[in-house]
């Protein structure tokens, strides 16, 4: 009911009231005063003394909750004077600065000018003319041309801001002039793809000449400053990427990046088998079949992902997190007498024994462990998970997710530094130190730099090995530089195509499936850090939740394969193909493609795989410090949309990377010394799944940070931006931006039958 002044015994002074208005706005106050004659009530709302005035006539609803004394009776009042005379000599001084900011008798270009020096430098006003430093005087027009005096350093400095701030503003012109041209039109935009913001950045620039044209009266303009014809730096992708994920190169150059990538993903298929068959009890050729089935369902997975998981141009090979829990079961005491005691077998057929029964033990497990990624990536659990996912959290899990992977660089390469070293330094000048000398378009060192090198260095070390350098040499040191040490090439059958349970009907232990399922998460947090650097060099937008959890789900499917043809190991995202992505600048998701087709063509063909996987592993070793080092720096680059200023993101970030890096190292060292995890029970599983987690760099940075970041002062808003959510805000579903679509969205329009949300 709407009120006059004639029904006031509810404005009693003191009173609390909930007040409901005629234009439905609800609030609740204390009476603090009401004036008759206007029929305008005052009241207290909230606890920083917030008024409200209000008439009386626009209250629709009115009810009374209780009554207090009045709040602003003087007599109870304390004012503190000298802190009001405090914040008024304070707000007199503000007053003052900030007039002393404004020009007198200037151009509004001039006053833009002096707000953009004063936000790094401090200026003041003379008359009209602005100084910076107390030394640099810049006069009307106030060009670069127009500063004079101070040192030469501080001249040039202030110069270069002069241009910077010019060329803003010119952008700004052409862009307003732009929006206008296309309304005038009828035009409507609506790609926001990478590509097209280039082509609108160019048509920009031609409605920008157009104008200049006209001014200058039909005559000639000058051409643009190739600083002008470059796109503002983006953060949702990143420029300067040749091919991005939805446009691939010329076929020929494609086929040579996929066989580079095949080279790069061979280093780990490797390592991993030369290091744990000879465990398991198997020989040459145990390892070349091992090698070959790796390879064959590397492949498989890799077209899976690529063409029904995240789309991005992940390759999905065999991970080094696997491997504890791995040896964890060669180790297991049901493995330990293979052989019945009345049947006296050769040396070799007990290997043999014992490796294949060791490898239908991993392949239970592996077959069981996939389940939890099939399960948490296909309901849509994981989605859920990512999208407590902030720029500021991801810093840590992507950041670490290559370098932590430090031990597997120079450690490596040092062993054999004859051969690494030159690796290192090859690849530095062809990818780096030749492209900036010869600025040609046709980037072809930068490109293939990883075939220059190794193809260079290869070469170097098989001489190395045929001039005798290793004859006299200590065993270690000719298995690591020698060429012809692999044992691969000999063992390799010509022809031979992996199949299902090649190895026999796999076998399966409850302890041993736990462990590998713990193993599997931490993967999976891996492959979490690791997707979202794919998609920054692949120059694709941050990837929805839906899209990650998809990519998720088929990753468990690609470790199911891993169970059923018996590779030994799990499967992840390759960090080192995820570093060649930014080598090479090509982010396309054909040349991956492609370089699955290797994988599988070359573990058929198990002789020629296997020349090349007869690379001396401190080679591959080099070239991985730089592949990690760019995963890791794809993680700081999303400090860009962080507030570092703040000292919350200050600790969050510097704990989590610091423990990330403490842990591990502690659980890393303790196992060396001791042989056995800080967590050391009668139950070998339980083990592996305490231990195997804490031993992951990333796996801790990463749970670490989004912990700290969730549950630290979460609703804030301020936190908020500080966290860089509101950077993400419109990639936390899939269809609240219209380059999802082109980036993520699947083949033979299936996204109908299997939306995205």
């Amino acid at each position: 009911m709407a009120m006059d002044g004639s029904n006031t015994e509810e404005f009693a002074i003191g009173s609390f009231v909930k007040i409901k208005t005629t234009l439905s706005d609800e609030f609740q106050g204390q009476v603090i005063t009401f004036d008759r004659p206007s029929n305008i009530v005052g009241s207290k709302v909230g606890a920083r003394r917030n008024i409200r005035l209000l008439k009386a006539n626009y209250i629709k609803e009115l009810s009374y909750s209780g009554q207090a004394e009045d709040p602003l009776d003087i007599k109870k009042c304390y004012l503190d004077l000298n802190s009001l005379r405090a914040r008024e000599e304070l707000a007199i001084r503000q007053a003052e600065a900030e007039s002393e900011r404004i020009g007198v008798g200037v151009t509004a270009q001039a006053q833009n000018i002096f707000d953009a020096l004063s936000k790094t430098l401090p200026v003041r006003w003379d008359k009209t003319v602005i100084v910076v430093m107390n030394e640099v005087r810049v006069s009307s027009p106030y060009t670069p041309e127009s500063v004079s005096g101070g040192t030469p350093a501080a001249n040039e400095r202030v110069k270069k801001v002069l241009e910077l701030e010019r060329r803003r503003k010119a952008r700004e012109v052409s862009a307003s002039h732009f929006d206008k041209y296309t309304q005038t039109k009828g035009l409507k935009v609506t790609d926001h793809s990478h590509h097209s913001q280039k082509l609108l950045q160019k048509l920009r620039i031609l409605v920008m000449l157009k104008r200049r044209r006209k001014m200058a009266g039909g005559g000639h303009a000058p051409p643009p400053k190739q600083e002008e014809l470059q796109p503002h730096p983006a953060k949702d992708q990143l420029p300067n990427i040749s091919y991005c994920i939805t446009s691939p190169p010329p076929w020929p150059e494609a086929i040579l990046l996929g066989f580079q990538h095949y080279l790069v993903m061979l280093g780990t298929t490797v390592l991993i088998p030369t290091f744990l068959v000879p465990q398991m009890g198997g020989g040459n050729g145990e390892k070349a079949k091992m090698i070959q089935t790796i390879l064959f369902v590397a492949g498989l997975n890799t077209l899976l992902q690529t063409f029904l998981g995240t789309r991005l141009p992940a390759v999905i090979g065999a991970s080094y997190t696997y491997v504890p829990t791995t040896i964890s079961i060669i180790l297991a005491g049901r493995y330990s007498d293979i052989v019945n005691p009345q049947e006296r077998l050769t040396c070799s057929m007990m290997g043999m024994q014992k490796f294949e029964k060791i490898m239908r033990g991993t392949q239970g497990a592996l077959i069981v462990a996939s389940t939890l990624q099939i399960v948490v990536g296909f309901s849509g659990l994981w989605r859920n998970m990512a999208r407590f996912l902030s720029p500021l959290a991801a810093v840590p899990l992507v950041a670490l997710s290559g370098f932590g992977l430090y031990e597997f660089g120079f450690p490596v390469f040092a062993k054999c530094m004859e051969i690494g070293l030159p690796q290192l330094i090859m690849l530095l000048i062809f990818s780096q130190y030749i492209p900036h000398l010869m600025r040609s378009e046709t980037h072809v060192f930068d490109r293939f730099a990883v075939l220059f090198s190794v193809t260079i260095v290869w070469i170097y070390a098989h001489l190395l090995t045929v001039g005798g350098a290793y004859k006299n040499t200590a065993p270690t040191t000719q298995l690591t530089c020698r060429t012809d040490r692999a044992g691969i090439i000999g063992a390799a059958p010509w022809i031979r195509v992996p199949y299902p349970f090649q190895w026999g009907a796999p076998t399966f232990d409850a302890g041993e499936a736990f462990a590998m399922m713990a193993v599997s998460f931490v993967a999976l947090v891996e492959s979490t850090g690791a997707f979202i650097a794919v998609a920054r060099y692949a120059s694709a937008t941050p990837l929805p939740p839906s899209i990650l959890s998809r990519g998720v789900g088929w990753q468990g499917v690609g470790i199911l394969f891993c169970g059923i043809f018996g590779t030994g190991n799990g499967a992840s995202v390759s960090v080192e193909n995820a570093g060649l992505l930014a080598l090479t600048r090509v982010g396309s998701r054909r040349v991956v493609q492609i370089s699955a087709c290797f994988m599988i063509f070359f573990s058929i063909l198990g002789k020629f795989g296997a020349v090349f996987a007869s690379i001396p592993a401190p080679i591959i070793a080099a070239s991985y410090c730089f592949f990690f080092a760019y995963v890791g720096s794809a993680g700081l680059t999303f400090l860009q949309f962080c507030n570092l200023n703040s000292f919350r993101t200050k600790f969050i970030l510097g704990f989590s990377i610091y423990m990330g890096l403490s842990i591990p190292q502690y659980f890393n060292e303790y196992t060396l010394i001791k042989g056995y995890g800080p967590v050391h029970t009668g139950a070998r599983w339980f083990n592996d799944m305490i231990n195997v987690p804490f031993s992951s760099e990333p796996f801790v940075a990463g749970f670490l940070a989004m912990f700290l970041d969730i549950t630290l002062h979460r609703k804030d808003n301020a936190t908020r931006k500080d966290r860089g959510m509101h950077w993400w805000d419109r990639f936390r579903s899939f269809k609240t931006d219209t380059r999802s679509e082109e980036f993520y969205s699947l083949p033979f329009n299936l996204n109908k039958f299997f939306p995205s949300v």
